[in-house]
């Protein structure tokens, strides 16, 4: 009979093989502590953190405001609300060169009488110290000024067109006969009549003084970015021997340099060219009114700038053959293409050339 079989029993080396591990655990613990606390001792203390280094949401762009009249960037909101000023300046030879005429969003140029052509020059967004000479107001006026809400200003009026004046609520007029003192001097290197001077702030504040209104809402013109596209290099608008007016296209600025005969036209304020962006030639019903207008008998003109008309859009170096429309008094002229489109102008001043039906420019 065999011997029988006795099991190991092996309980107290299990224990001394427990206690092993955990004196190790607490061996190797005790050494990651240690680490830390000799590593974060030998580190210098943090350094303070200012309100400046915790950074929030980035902040949205600043506004951009920009000039309703000629699209181009304006300071401030204030500027697109100033009331647009019209001011009639004077285009007989002793007149030239203009002061200011370089500063205003939009300039009309019309035949008046004898030969001779007149500004009325379209200040909004852009002040500007020196306006003139400044001459009277002509028929052109009342449909201008409405056009653009504005205030005119000018030397006064013939009879007929001071009675027109006085007969309408329409138009402040701002004109040197009232308010020289407020807004209008004589200036010393030009001879009468041709050296009546005026300001943008002189205007507007004698129009605040008069109780006008000097602020106004716009309807926005449409304006596009520059595209030179040079076709044209020059326009011509002869509207007699003594105002002979031709632009030549500037492609290094994309603007059209104005002339007059072959003589740059100067603003006297800059003693810089004038060189607008956009050139428009506007073919209207024009004709002789019952109004005298000098001591010559002269007849003023008059021109229908409501309805409907063929008109000429002088831009980046092209020509687009278009119309002009305008159903109200109250409302800008819009200038379409031939599909009806709005045609966008260059962000910058605009000199409109105002015509008689079958008149002749020509270009090239």
């Amino acid at each position: 009979m065999s011997a029988p079989i006795h099991k190991y029993s092996n309980d107290s080396g299990s224990s001394r093989r427990w206690i092993a591990i955990i004196l190790i655990f607490i061996l190797v613990a005790a050494a990651g502590f240690a680490g830390v606390a000799f590593y974060m001792a030998n580190q210098g203390p943090e350094p303070a953190r200012s309100a400046s280094s915790f950074t929030g949401p980035t902040p949205p762009p600043p506004p951009h405001y920009y000039c309703p009249l000629d699209g181009t960037e304006v300071p401030d909101r204030s500027a697109m609300t100033n009331r647009p000023i019209v001011v009639q300046v004077d285009n007989a030879p002793p007149a030239r060169n203009q002061a200011g005429l370089s500063k205003a969003d939009i300039v009309y140029e019309a035949m008046a009488e004898g030969e001779v052509t007149r500004f009325s020059a379209v200040f909004a967004c852009r002040e500007a110290d020196v306006i003139g000479p400044v001459r009277s107001a002509r028929l052109i006026d009342f449909e201008l000024v409405p056009e653009y809400s504005a205030i005119l200003s000018d030397s006064g009026a013939s009879q007929g067109v001071s009675e027109l004046l006085s007969g309408t609520t329409s138009i402040p007029n701002i004109d040197d006969n009232a308010f020289h003192d407020a807004a209008y001097w004589r200036a010393d290197d030009r001879v009468a009549p041709h050296n009546l001077m005026t300001s943008t702030t002189g205007i507007r504040n004698a129009a605040a003084g008069a109780g006008f209104e000097v602020t106004a809402t716009l309807v926005p013109l449409t304006f596009k970015e520059d595209n030179p596209a040079p076709a044209i290099s020059t326009i011509s608008v002869p509207y007699s021997g003594i105002a002979d007016v031709s632009y030549r296209y500037d492609p290094a600025t994309n603007t059209w340099l104005r002339f007059i005969g072959n003589e740059p036209h100067m603003d006297a304020n800059t003693g810089t060219q004038i060189a607008p962006k956009n050139v428009i030639i506007q073919f209207v019903e024009a004709s002789e009114s019952s109004i005298i207008e000098d001591e010559g008998g002269n007849h003023g003109m008059e021109y229908k700038l409501l309805g409907t008309g063929k008109a000429l859009i002088f831009r980046d170096g092209q020509v687009i053959q278009g119309t002009w429309s305008r159903a109200d008094r109250s409302q800008v002229t819009q200038y379409v293409d031939a599909s009806g489109k709005v045609i966008p102008l260059n962000r910058g001043q605009t000199f409109v050339q105002v015509v008689p039906q079958g008149f002749q420019p020509s270009w090239s």
